[in-house]
């Protein structure tokens, strides 16, 4: 994990979305990280500065004015942490931050941070407003991440986008931070997850991919810096901050998503668990069980990756999976040459890799040398894409 031993500071400022504030602490601190708050005397009238204070073990930067002999909190603190995270941040703050107003506590920290990360809540009105959308832009300018709101049902009772992000987004932002960009600019396809074939309306062919490598991928991949289209299967997945999903059922439709969005990508990683087979024929009302056996005819799906293989330009990387249950390094080789492939990555399913946080692959180039990368699998994807941005930088 990214944050583990990082020293974050947390800002939090007057908006009734102040609560999660304290959940932020609690998600950051179970990634290992140390956390230190601040908040402003609006903050103060939706949560105590003793809950923060119990929750952090810290004092709690709330005056703007410190007591004679202590020492200067804004200053100190901005030395200490190597990250500013202000969630929530109100309309008045976003203004006062752009114009470099420090008036507050947490203002004062953001002139002395220079920039971070702000995750705003507050009325649609007040968001969709010009003014707040210039506010926005400017801080972008000046290299703040803004983790945008949502939309939902406010505290105001009117419904539309101000909402406060997800503390999951919020804190895979902070995560997003402290990783190299070396994928900055470029477009990463990924697809995860399993495939389902009908066999009628309620019956289907699939496996038990879990889709949490590709999901893994997929979000490493957006935390250096890449633009990233993640076409998944049916799982019970959270789409990873700044991922773009599309999802599918089926292979004809994985197949057509992935044609797609291949002519504008750098890179594309199949992780998906693609069925081979489908069903000759699929009976459009439920088969009913009989006494005897039922015989299903099948017949095989259309390839996708080999598909993209033989599409491929000479900029673009493709990575393909194995799931092998034998014969690894062989099967591996002869799939990275019949599908004109750059990487492959091979597991053992025997192994129990499917559903598992935890994992070990062997990962061959076109070269036929082998990496072996083992860990969680938010790991493993960061040594895969670390192997495919210097392929990328090889070739200029």
């Amino acid at each position: 994990m990214k944050v583990k031993g990082k020293k974050i500071v947390l800002g939090i400022t007057g908006s009734i979305a102040a609560y999660k504030g304290i959940e932020v602490v609690r998600e950051l601190q179970k990634r290992g990280a140390t956390v230190k708050a601040a908040i402003t005397e609006a903050g103060k009238s939706f949560i105590g500065k003793l809950t923060l204070e119990a929750l952090t073990g810290y004092p709690v930067y709330d005056k703007v004015i410190p007591k004679s002999g202590t020492e200067i909190r804004h200053t100190s603190l901005a030395q200490w942490g190597e990250l500013l995270v202000i969630a929530p941040a109100t309309a008045n703050t976003l203004a006062k931050i752009a114009y470099g107003i420090a008036d507050t506590s947490v203002t004062e920290l953001a002139l002395c941070f220079g920039r971070g990360i702000v995750a705003p809540a507050m009325n649609v009105r007040m968001y969709e407003n010009p003014v707040t959308q210039e506010n926005m832009k400017k801080l972008r300018d000046l290299g703040w991440e803004i983790v945008e709101p949502k939309s939902g049902y406010l505290a105001c009772g009117e419904t539309g986008r101000g909402r406060l992000a997800e503390v999951r987004e919020i804190v895979e932002a902070v995560e997003y931070w402290f990783y190299p960009k070396i994928l900055s600019g470029k477009k990463v396809v990924v697809t995860a997850g399993p495939t389902r074939e009908y066999i009628d309306p309620v019956r289907f062919i699939s496996n038990p991919s879990s889709g949490k490598m590709g999901y893994a991928i997929a979000k490493v991949a957006a935390a250096m810096g890449a633009e990233v289209t993640l076409i998944s299967g049916k799982t019970c997945l959270d789409v990873p901050y700044r991922v773009k999903r599309i999802t599918v059922e089926t292979v004809e439709q994985m197949k057509e998503a992935a044609l797609k969005e291949f002519e504008k990508a750098d890179v594309y990683i199949s992780a998906a668990a693609v069925g081979d087979y489908t069903p000759v024929k699929r009976s459009n009302e439920k088969i009913k069980k009989g006494e005897g056996e039922l015989v299903l005819r099948l017949k095989r799906t259309t390839d996708i990756l080999k598909l993209i293989g033989q599409r491929k330009r000479e900029d673009q990387v493709v990575v393909g999976f194995a799931a092998e249950t034998g014969n690894l390094v062989k099967n591996a080789k002869e799939k990275l040459r019949k599908k004109n492939l750059d990487l492959i990555v091979a597991n053992d399913v025997r192994k129990g890799v499917f559903g598992s946080s935890e994992t070990e692959v062997f990962v061959l180039n076109s070269k036929g040398n082998f990496t072996e990368i083992r860990g969680s699998k938010e790991g493993v994807a960061e040594g895969i894409l670390k192997l495919v941005a210097e392929i990328m930088k090889r070739r200029g």
